[in-house]
């Protein structure tokens, strides 16, 4: 399996992409299954950002990621020259094999190439993987941004200069 090309999700990769956000959420302990069956839709998130893809040889999805438009309704962090991305998710097949980095990458040229001046996101505490991979992407914690999550833990902000 390698990766064959990062893309704007197509109409067939939508289902696909939902479902793996799903998995991972849910699956990884990030989420409750009830609230990302709700959240983790299509009908909620088209509107909100560009979805990207990583796919196969088989055009089979092997990750995922959310780059929100400026304007959207799920920004959290990003302020007027900042972009965010949300849900970045890997099928557990395809970790290690650089499909999250190479997600990640595809957000900050994106939001370079759109005029932004730097890229925010926030974590879970216990999603140490992405933090390592953030770190390694020239992240840096902007903890002066946390914030608290009603579920109970503190939202790490991440955030990279373009």
């Amino acid at each position: 399996m390698c990766i064959q090309l990062i893309k704007a999700a197509t109409d067939t990769h939508w289902e696909q992409a939902t479902l793996l956000m799903q998995r991972v959420y849910v699956g990884g302990g990030y989420t409750a299954a009830e609230k990302a069956n709700d959240f983790m839709t299509r009908k909620n998130l088209e509107p909100s950002g560009q979805l990207l893809v990583a796919v196969d040889d088989a055009d089979d999805v092997l990750g995922a990621v959310l780059l929100l438009h400026r304007v959207s309704a799920l920004r959290q962090l990003a302020g007027p020259k900042e972009r965010e991305f949300r849900l970045l998710a890997v099928d557990d097949k395809a970790r290690g094999k650089g499909v999250g980095q190479r997600l990640v990458e595809a957000c900050v040229d994106r939001a370079f190439a759109a005029g932004a001046q730097a890229m925010v996101l926030w974590s879970q505490p216990s999603m140490h993987s992405a933090h390592r991979l953030y770190e390694r992407l020239g992240f840096s914690r902007a903890s002066e941004r946390d914030q608290e999550d009603p579920r109970g833990f503190t939202r790490m902000v991440f955030r990279k200069e373009l």
